[in-house]
């Protein structure tokens, strides 16, 4: 496409998803039943009983379609450029006293904001899928855990700061007709 105009008008801003499963209660479960099934695998290795693991397999596999049903997929949005600048202006890094000098807070040096309320206010700013009114917004917080929560920020920071890039994908060029003469 060779008309910039034409390219200007489709220009969108870059969006992420990120899937969390907002049912973490079925992680330990998950992990105990792969426990015994494994347990279940060895005895059956040693014995010609059969034993329980096709019914393990059949519990797994359950939790495992109730953790896919339970997951949701977050899409973020990058900011508008003037709109992420002035987000960054609200929430201004800590500053604090340290040997008698002034200083960026050690957690703020790297990002120049505050890491304490930048990144909430900015998944909000982001986050176009749900859309969520005040107490969604609320007991989404709450319901996450704190690396739940650093997945939704990383996003949320990468749409606005990261590379827009051809992406690639391995999958797809396994498959291509190019691969398979290899």
């Amino acid at each position: 496409m060779n008309d910039f105009n034409a390219l200007l008008d489709q220009a969108t801003r870059p969006e992420k998803t990120v899937q969390l499963c907002m049912r973490g209660d079925l992680v330990a479960r998950h992990e105990q039943l792969d426990r015994e099934l494994t347990k279940a695998q060895q005895r059956a290795r040693d014995s010609l009983a059969g034993g329980n693991v096709g019914e393990l397999t059949d519990q797994i596999r359950a939790i495992e379609q109730e953790m896919a049903d339970s997951t949701w997929t977050f899409r973020l949005r990058a900011l508008r450029r003037r709109d992420f600048r002035a987000l960054v202006a609200a929430h201004p890094p800590r500053r604090v006293v340290a040997d008698g000098e002034e200083k960026i807070h050690e957690q703020d040096q790297f990002t120049g904001v505050n890491g304490e309320t930048f990144h909430d206010a900015l998944i909000r700013a982001c986050l176009v899928d749900p859309e969520l009114d005040d107490a969604q917004w609320e007991r989404l917080v709450d319901s996450l855990n704190d690396r739940q929560f650093d997945e939704l920020a990383g996003a949320a920071w990468g749409v606005n700061r990261s590379d827009v890039d051809v992406p690639f994908s391995r999958a797809a060029s396994r498959t291509s007709p190019d691969s398979e003469s290899e």
